[in-house]
């Protein structure tokens, strides 16, 4: 019988009782539950953040016997069973602005017949949330467990739109409970994407831990690389069948495709866990994650900032750079990071600076083609049939073909995009060969200049200088000047030297030269 992987499952009791793979979190669960009592914790979308509070209600709700093959069976003696509200703020993102205070009302009018509570209507949410916990606390005799998944979904829902203040109005009525009744609260966990100022649950909750950058938590969701070798042998080999490929060389690809994900100063390599187990049920790699996980709040956050693709790559921040305000800050960074387009590739004590970049291919390349009609001018599909055939010839040496291929490419841009610079032109290019799925570096500092762009291509290594309305040759003799090639010439592929000159007027490839 074929493995049963939990696509689109965030149910535990199910995904355990089906007997779907399952990646046992459970050891650091408890860590967490025992060693806090507020916490945050921050991870892209479709990392497992659902999944992780519906593990923590069933261990809430003491089904000890669903944990019975997993790590928290030896750890927990107890399990005693604590009175639960769960909140999914998901749900409301797409309710207007005036009904979601009557959607959480009828959501706690459900928790109100439970405990036998006449639902007043008279009350604001606050202060009916307030009177379930002291009751479920006092009917019960136990302390209240609240978990808050995606506390910021309906606040990343108009974040755009100048309505975010009325949002944040709602919710703080249900979020300030939390800090007003701590002596009734045994543990409380919330999960989301950012962290929101002015927010009643960052604002007055002053003791809620954030664990999101903390090393001991940094594989809470996702899965490492020891858990993917541990869990889906049988994965990794149909599908290096399927690629016809070695078992090694397949793990090596799905290192590439869906791992690179690290979430502290110190974090394990985590996979997609969406991505990984997509693959494994559909048998084929491909960019499932962006499809799922594309957020029109972030494209449009992009577009307000006015964002270029060269700006994605080795970007350095202090820590507290990864939670500033979305509504204040003027940087795109912290939520790319937070969404996941971004990640930790290092970081330096001396400094105290983080560097990010993308993840891994899936995420880059699915960037550029969510963006290629904003960045570049052109439908998706346009390019990619003008593409294919670049990639063809320059793959097989057909230099003077392809660069005819790429100054047609070009006259398809509108006039309109700011295509008369040196900039542009390069920032096109650079999205074209990274789309191609070619190792590109855009700017690259060099002992004697800044070389335009570098290309590592499967049998050749491509440096190309770009000039606006001089010449190609002036741009190949700047590559010899500047001595570019010299830190390549012990790689073994042959290195290929372009010039390339456009012309601002015809907006497309002037002339080009090369040397091979």
């Amino acid at each position: 019988m074929a493995r049963l992987y939990p696509l689109g499952r965030q149910d535990f009791e199910d995904i355990i009782q089906s007997g779907f793979a399952y990646v046992d979190k459970t050891e650091r669960m408890y860590e967490m539950v025992n060693g806090r009592k507020f916490v945050f914790l921050s991870r892209p979308r479709r990392f497992g953040k659902s999944l992780l509070i519906n593990t923590l209600q069933c261990y809430f709700e003491a089904k000890k016997d669903l944990f019975a093959n997993l790590k928290i069976s030896q750890l927990e003696k107890d399990w005693v069973e604590y009175p639960i509200f769960r909140f999914d703020m998901s749900k409301y993102k797409d309710v207007p602005i005036d009904k979601i205070r009557l959607s959480i009302a009828n959501d706690l009018s459900i928790f109100e017949k439970k405990y036998s509570i006449e639902t007043h209507e008279n009350l604001n949410n606050g202060a009916r949330f307030q009177n379930l916990i002291q009751t479920a606390y006092e009917t019960t005799g136990r302390k209240v467990v609240v978990l808050i998944d995606e506390y910021d979904s309906p606040l990343l829902t108009h974040l755009h739109d100048g309505r975010l203040p009325e949002v944040k109005a709602i919710l703080q009525e249900l979020y300030q409970q939390l800090k007003v009744n701590e002596q009734y609260e045994q543990f409380v966990f919330i999960t989301g994407i950012s962290r929101f100022s002015q927010v009643s649950i960052f604002s007055t909750l002053n003791n809620l831990d954030n664990i999101s950058m903390d090393n001991q938590f940094c594989d809470i969701c996702g899965i490492t690389e020891e858990e993917l070798l541990e869990n889906f042998e049988e994965g990794i080999l149909e599908l290096a069948q399927e690629e016809e490929c070695s078992y090694d060389e397949m793990v090596k690809k799905l290192k590439s495709q869906y791992d690179g994900y690290h979430f502290s100063k110190n974090s394990k390599d985590i996979f997609n866990p969406l991505s990984v187990l997509s693959a494994f049920s559909k048998k084929e790699l491909k960019n499932f994650w962006f499809e799922t996980a594309t957020s029109s709040y972030v494209i449009e956050h992009l577009r307000k900032h006015n964002a270029e693709i060269l700006d994605f790559e080795d970007i350095q921040l202090f820590e507290s750079g990864f939670y500033a305000s979305h509504e204040d800050t003027n940087s795109v960074y912290p939520l790319l990071y937070q969404a996941g387009y971004l990640t930790i590739k290092s970081y330096d004590k001396e400094s105290k600076v983080y560097t990010l970049s993308y993840p891994n291919s899936e995420v880059r390349v699915s960037m550029l083609e969510v963006m290629m009609p904003s960045w570049v001018g052109c439908s998706t599909d346009a390019g990619k049939l003008n593409m294919q055939k670049f990639y063809f010839a320059l793959k097989e040496g057909r230099f003077d073909e392809a660069f005819e291929l790429l100054k047609e490419f070009f006259l398809q841009i509108p006039n309109v995009l700011n295509n008369k610079n040196e900039k542009h032109f390069q920032t096109v290019i650079y999205v074209l060969f990274r789309w191609l799925g070619f190792y590109t570096q855009a700017e690259v500092n060099t002992a004697k200049g800044r070389l335009d762009c570098i290309l590592f291509a499967p049998k050749y290594i491509f440096i190309i200088e770009f000039k606006v309305d001089e010449s190609a040759e002036k741009a190949l003799a700047q590559i010899d000047e500047k001595g570019y090639a010299s830190p390549y010439q012990n790689d073994g592929r042959p290195i290929v030297k372009i010039g390339v000159n456009f012309s601002s007027e015809e907006r497309t490839i002037e002339g080009w030269k090369i040397k091979e």
